[in-house]
């Protein structure tokens, strides 16, 4: 795909790099070549696959992400499982389906190769439903959210219910959404969840204001919770919940979800079209929660 590499590597880098110059990154190859050699070295690693299979699609990616997207120049920032599908859903204009396809298929080995271990291993707890919150509990949270002292700890505080409690996104989609990801352009307010389960998320009417707010707030492409943080980490709910003082009411993503699900099936939202928003597989998911839902709701159907 090129001429040999006269650039001087390690014993490592020659098993990615060498004899690999892509010709529509040439210009830009001093500067993308370290991100695609720990990408191509991290998943030659991990998959026991050859560097070929890795590096025409981890360049185009770098080279997107870093033009398109403004992202800094460094392997984990660019290849994250959330990237990775809005590059090959919007990145890749004119390429055929199958090129599409071999590209995540590669891309996806990387991202996980580079995934955080603390990331990697946090999941959803499966066991036991956990109870949504009552109609009191919500009114708390609302209240100390409000009475964050400073404006953008309050922004954030109402942005973290309004993802969690209008929106039921998870842990790690909440804390990936950046603003370009959101449409407030219309009545309502949508949110593109690009991680797992690729799908459009509208955002509840009661929660919308205070998404229009960050993004009347915001002057460039930026993560819409705590905007000023360098990455996703799980641990940064909490810490944002008691880095000053304790949060005297219980603030969980998972708890929210439920509520949000909840919420849906008792306005009579279809739980097909449910399941779709949520990024759920099967109506057994939404059986779980029956027990939560008022004497007088719509009870889902049993998978």
């Amino acid at each position: 795909m090129g001429e040999d590499s006269k650039r001087s590597t390690s014993a490592t880098d020659d098993a990615t790099i060498a004899g690999f110059l892509p010709v529509h990154a040439l210009p830009y190859w001093a500067v993308l070549e370290p991100v695609v050699t720990v990408a191509v070295t991290a998943a030659v690693r991990v998959s026991g696959r050859s560097p070929r299979g890795f590096q025409s699609a981890a360049t185009a990616m770098a080279l997107w992400a870093w033009q398109t997207k403004a992202i800094a120049p460094d392997a984990k920032e660019i290849f994250r499982r959330p990237l990775v599908n809005e590059f090959v859903h919007r990145g890749m204009p004119g390429t055929t389906r199958t090129t599409r396809a071999t590209y995540r298929s590669a891309l996806v080995v990387v991202a996980d190769a580079l995934m955080p271990p603390a990331e990697r291993a946090y999941r959803i707890p499966r066991s036991e439903p956990t109870p949504p919150y009552t109609h009191a509990e919500i009114v708390a949270m609302r209240s100390w959210a409000v009475r964050q002292g400073q404006p953008a700890r309050r922004l954030d505080a109402q942005l973290l219910l309004a993802l969690g409690l209008g929106a039921g996104l998870t842990t790690l989609e909440l804390l990936r959404v950046r603003t370009s990801e959101v449409d407030a352009s219309g009545d309502g307010v949508r949110i593109q969840v690009w991680e797992g389960r690729p799908r459009v998320v509208p955002v509840l009417p009661a929660w919308q204001q205070p998404v229009r707010d960050a993004l009347e707030s915001a002057t460039v492409e930026q993560w819409l919770f705590r905007p000023r943080r360098r990455g996703v980490q799980p641990g940064q709910v909490t810490d944002f919940l008691h880095r000053r003082h304790d949060t005297p009411v219980d603030v969980r993503p998972v708890r929210m979800r439920t509520t949000w699900l909840v919420t849906h099936l008792t306005l009579g939202t279809a739980p097909h079209e449910l399941l779709r928003i949520a990024g759920l597989e099967q109506l057994a998911s939404l059986d779980r929660i029956n027990r939560f839902l008022p004497p007088r709701a719509p009870k889902p159907p049993r998978a």
